[in-house]
């Protein structure tokens, strides 16, 4: 295993989800933000999740967004189409944010990036492949 994210370049902590609609971790959802989602099963406790809608985002079959301690995002899930290819997505991942830190488990390719305030999962298995974005200062 190497060591995680040994570049510069922070991990990326917003995704824009419609022209000039950017969901960010650790800030409160926009009001125009909040018309791309539908309410889910509810958590114990101050979290709240949101799904947004079906076909709003195009890189993401399904964009899942967890709400912490006052309304702010504390954590994004992504699932992605069947057919996309894990290491097309490592590689532009890498692109984006240098070297990461490689797993390997069972049937299962995990891929993280990771720096003071934030990690990006990235899982690839016979089911599919998600990700999943997390605020690493929630205080939640």
């Amino acid at each position: 295993m190497t060591n995680a994210n040994t570049s510069s370049t922070p991990v990326f902590r917003t995704v824009e989800v419609a022209t000039g609609v950017p969901i960010t971790l650790g800030e409160t959802l926009s009001p125009e933000a909040m018309k791309l989602m539908e309410p889910m099963e509810p958590i114990i406790g101050p979290q709240q999740r949101y799904q947004l809608k079906p076909g709003t985002f195009g890189d993401a079959e399904e964009i899942d967004v967890q709400l912490g301690v006052g309304d702010v995002v504390e954590k994004m899930d992504f699932r992605y189409a069947a057919g996309s290819n894990y290491e097309e997505m490592v590689a532009n991942f890498e692109g984006q944010m240098g070297p990461p830190t490689t797993e390997h488990g069972g049937d299962e390719q995990v891929t993280v990036w990771k720096d003071d305030s934030t990690k990006f999962r990235l899982v690839g298995s016979t089911a599919g492949i998600h990700s999943t974005l997390r605020d690493l200062t929630s205080t939640s």
